[in-house]
């Protein structure tokens, strides 16, 4: 942004040039205000609120694009080191954390600068109180309409005090999509519109409860065939006055029947998996994560390394937001020169490779670590306080293992090899045909000779 000095020089200079307007303009209908479509700001914090599955996400989201540090440079030293302490007054990153989970709420969240001619603080703006926003024909933005107390209805006109953070951008747009939109508005099918999926799933929970609350306290009937009024009052009032394990003497046999529901515990289940899928993609958040549903390793990974890439390019349009609108404003208010000192505003990466023990033993013994940051790992990672004579007794027996099974197939790949059988020639194999022949004609005749032996044995006792 450019500073004040710099617009004036210009201005003389005569090198100000008309600024070009778009031919396109914005599409208008009849309303003379925009305000969020299909579903208000406030009924998007209700559903966020009362729905756990929502929560997940954001919480997750919001914790994965602020939960590292923000890292500010640039090539004057005093600048660097007037936004941090400007960040540490303000308590800014306490309050850009409520600012991304509105965003990642809301779809927008806007940031009011306390005074625009000298920032000296900045606060968050309520988005249940912003109703719509109203633009020219070019899709500028002219001001915010906030309801405040009673009812009234304000035009908030010093749109330069505010800071307007979009989760979604796109066909110019008035107003962001929420994280969970989809889940949120209603649709029309035909003649008929269907509630939101939220809502949808809020009433299949309601069920789902009832269907176990009358199982589990069924409709019970309790029938004495034959009797009286008395007879059933004072029955009646035994019955209500009996606890678990009483035991009582009776002349008539009652019938007691139950009433609950007959089968069908499956039969909702592939509905309701359906509804559970569909929770997790309008969310736009793996919950599989969380409750540890996943199939393989593989898929966690790479689902993982999705939302991650989601979340830096969140971060990338958070930081050049800052650096534009806020930071270097900042700066120029203080006499700093934004072109000179070249500000650069970046969130850390979580490159943090998890090690096992294994692979830290193969550490030390490549000359890497040293046999205290083994002892400091250990008792970090696993609890245990290991002294200096045991850890290099586990290192010389892990180096040992190795050295045997390396000589163990050095042994195997040093024996020689069966040679390979020799294929018989076809007059070998027409010799073992003729003696396979041989073998069978010979137990023919020898069962042949023992029937007839067996024929002759019988006529002579016949005889």
């Amino acid at each position: 942004m450019k500073g004040f000095r710099s617009i004036l020089n210009e201005f003389w200079n005569g090198t100000i040039e008309e600024v070009k307007k778009p031919t396109a303009k914005i599409i208008k209908s009849d309303w003379f205000h925009e305000r969020p479509k299909s579903v208000t700001f406030q009924r998007l914090l209700e559903y966020h609120d009362l729905t756990p599955q929502i929560q997940i996400a954001v919480s997750s989201y919001s914790e994965l694009i602020t939960g590292t540090e923000m890292t500010i440079q640039s090539e004057d030293q005093g600048a660097t080191d007037f936004l941090k302490e400007w960040i540490r007054k303000t308590n800014f990153y306490d309050k850009l954390e409520g600012l991304v989970t509105t965003v990642l709420i809301c779809g927008n969240g806007l940031l009011e600068k306390l005074s625009a001619s000298n920032i000296e603080d900045v606060m968050e703006v309520d988005m249940t109180s912003i109703i719509s926003k109203k633009r020219n024909l070019e899709g500028e933005l002219l001001y915010y309409e906030q309801r405040q107390d009673q009812g009234k209805i304000v035009e908030l006109h010093n749109i330069d005090d505010f800071i307007e953070l979009n989760l979604t951008n796109y066909s110019r747009q008035a107003w962001g999509r929420s994280l969970f939109y989809s889940l949120a508005v209603p649709r029309t099918t035909g003649f008929r519109t269907t509630a939101p999926l939220v809502e949808v799933m809020w009433g299949i929970e309601d069920a789902m409860a009832g269907i176990l609350q009358n199982n589990a306290f069924p409709i019970t009937t309790i029938t004495y065939p034959g009797a009286n009024d008395e007879y059933l009052e004072k029955e009646a009032e035994r019955w209500r006055r009996y606890k678990p394990g009483d035991k009582r003497v009776q002349k008539i046999k009652p019938e007691i029947e139950f009433f609950e529901a007959q089968g069908g515990q499956g039969k909702y289940q592939f509905i309701t998996e359906h509804l559970e899928k569909t929770m997790e993609i309008g969310t736009q958040f793996p919950h599989d994560i969380m409750t540890g549903d996943f199939t393989s390793r593989a898929s966690s990974e790479t689902t993982e390394t999705i939302v991650m890439k989601r979340v830096r390019g969140y971060q990338h349009y958070l930081c050049n937001k800052l650096k534009k609108e806020l930071f270097e404003p900042i700066l120029e208010q203080n006499g700093f020169n934004t072109q000179d000192i070249e500000l650069e505003i970046s969130f850390t990466t979580q490159n943090i490779v998890e090690l096992e023990p294994d692979k830290v033993l193969s550490l030390f013994t490549s000359g890497v670590i040293t046999i205290k940051e083994i002892r400091d790992w250990y008792q970090a990672n696993t609890g245990m306080d290991m002294e200096e004579s045991e850890l290099k007794a586990l290192v010389d027996k892990k180096e040992q293992d190795k050295a045997d099974e390396m000589e163990m197939q050095k042994k195997a790949m040093e024996q020689p090899k069966e040679p390979p059988k020799k294929e018989p020639s076809s007059k070998e194999k027409e010799a073992l045909i003729a003696e396979s022949m041989m073998d069978k004609q010979l137990k023919i005749q020898a069962k042949q000779f023992l029937k007839s032996i067996r024929e002759k044995k019988k006529d002579y006792y016949d005889v």
